[in-house]
């Protein structure tokens, strides 16, 4: 058999780089779940470790539908881009719309190795619980929000889990009438994955970190039936400011207080800003084996730069420009010594199946009130509903600018696919045979209708052939390296 000349260039590029990539190709980016007293990944069993920042450009009070972090590939681009550079392997975002598509954003993370902590609730009336008042509040109409929530993110690999709430109860009037509200939603959130989604996602609490409520709210939180209690719990706490020490910070009081915790908890806001600029000094310890025998790491807050003072980036309002402040590089010099490998862990008590008659400070009341959700938690949503899926990436490097604290401009603004994601729809493989059959077909001669003419059309280009060979290239781990060879052979002689 004679091969032409670019038949034989087309073979051996191919074959070069396919094994070049089977060589080099990333893993796929596991989904966590809950065991013990850590997270760990569900196929490797190895502990995790969150080493993260809150997400949540404009701010969560100023969050409206229509928009959110998620929504605009070329923003998460120039994000995520800046994500790597810090070290991050966790985002938490307060709010999001569940209408809107997030499938492009959630694939660049999961390709970028970064899983996300996502809140259920937004500001905005009707979406979330009236802390005061949550009777008033806690509707059918609110928990179908929430389980939109819920739908749109549960078929992401990296959506680690959801908070149900986040500082609820803060005060003592919110101690007294909000607690099982809050525990009624864990509930509501859980027994809908159970009968709907198809894996067990991790469901918690964010607690504002008030020192008469730290004990015994979590112990509320994590104690009784299986269905009523958290997966796991967050911290919100900036005792650590400026210069100072595990015992003059209080970090050893936050460890002890929290000792006997069953279930994984970490810092969900930390990086107190009354001592500026930041130097992230707590990073070393949070990261040290005196915290992970009862911390799983924790997330700063916060990525952009807002009223509160407490941004990595500033994010220019007129052309989405992003610089790098003090902060960021602070972090960013932290986070890359901090190591997780080899961090000490330590057996919790097995988790309470039965609750106290009371707990100090809380109305303790362990009679949750009914769901006002039941048909949607036994059905689900409406077919309509779309799920969330992985999709094909097609913007790995942001249009817009971003500077470094310097000021200059960054050239190379590519995010690092570090892992593999499965595309849901269509394999990237069957993509390839259809476009190709379409063309093989009306190249091939035919007998026209009009006027008994012949008609014929040339096979595929060289640059289309080309093409089709890097798409696969690229996409051969999740479709076979055999099936990919044969299909380039197929493009090859075509």
């Amino acid at each position: 058999m004679r091969f032409s000349a670019t038949a034989s260039a087309f073979v051996a590029i191919a074959a070069t780089l396919l094994f070049a990539s089977a060589s080099t190709a990333a893993t796929t980016l596991n989904t966590l779940e809950v065991k013990g007293r850590y997270f760990v990944d569900s196929v490797t069993g190895n502990t995790f470790w969150i080493k993260g920042v809150d997400y949540q450009p404009g701010g969560a009070a100023n969050f409206q539908d229509g928009s959110d972090p998620l929504s605009d590939p070329e923003a998460c681009a120039r994000d995520i881009f800046l994500f790597q550079q810090l070290g991050l392997n966790t985002i938490r975002i307060y709010s999001v719309d569940p209408t809107l598509d997030h499938d492009e954003c959630m694939s660049l993370l999961a390709s970028a190795g970064i899983y996300l902590i996502l809140d259920v609730n937004t500001g905005i009336y009707g979406q979330n619980l009236n802390r005061y008042e949550p009777w008033t509040t806690y509707t059918e109409a609110y928990m179908t929000h929430v389980f939109e929530v819920v739908e749109a993110f549960a078929g992401y690999n990296n959506t680690l889990g959801f908070f149900a709430g986040n500082e609820v109860i803060n005060g003592n009037t919110s101690a007294e009438s909000s607690p099982n509200y809050v525990k009624a939603v864990v509930r509501d959130i859980k027994t809908y994955i159970t009968n709907n989604i198809k894996r067990q996602i991790p469901v918690g609490y964010a607690a504002a970190d008030v020192l008469d409520f730290r004990v015994p709210l979590a112990a509320y939180f994590e104690c009784g039936p299986e269905e009523e209690a958290v997966d796991f719990y967050g911290v919100n706490s900036y005792q650590w400011c400026g210069n100072q020490t595990f015992v003059s910070s209080g970090y050893n009081t936050l460890v002890q207080d929290y000792a006997n915790f069953s279930l994984p908890i970490f810092l969900s806001e930390f990086g107190c800003n009354q001592v500026l600029p930041r130097t992230f000094q707590e990073t070393g310890t949070i990261f040290s084996d005196q915290f992970s025998v009862v911390f799983s790491g924790g997330l700063v807050y916060e990525y952009s730069q807002e009223s509160s003072d407490f941004g990595l980036v500033n994010i220019s309002s007129s052309d989405n420009s992003v610089q790098e402040r003090h902060d960021f590089v602070a972090l960013s010099s932290e986070y890359a010594t901090a190591t997780t490998t080899g961090l000490s862990t330590a057996s919790a008590t097995p988790r309470p199946t039965s609750c106290a008659t009371s707990y100090e400070f809380i109305n303790g009341n362990t009679t949750l009130p009914d769901t006002p959700a039941a048909t949607l938690i036994a059905n689900g949503l409406n077919s309509t509903y779309n799920r969330g899926k992985f999709v094909d990436i097609t913007v790995q490097s942001t249009n817009y600018t971003i500077y470094d604290y310097n000021g200059n401009a960054i050239s190379d603004k590519s995010v690092n696919e570090m892992y593999s994601i499965t595309v849901s729809s269509a394999s990237a493989i069957e993509q390839t045979d259809k476009s190709n059959s379409s063309a093989v077909s009306s190249g091939s001669p035919s007998s026209g209708s009009s006027g008994g003419a012949t008609t014929t059309s040339s096979s595929p280009s060289s640059t289309s052939k080309s093409a089709a060979i890097s798409n696969l290239v690229r996409n051969s781990e999740k479709i076979g390296a055999t099936a990919v060879f044969s299909v380039i052979l197929g493009l090859v002689f075509a």
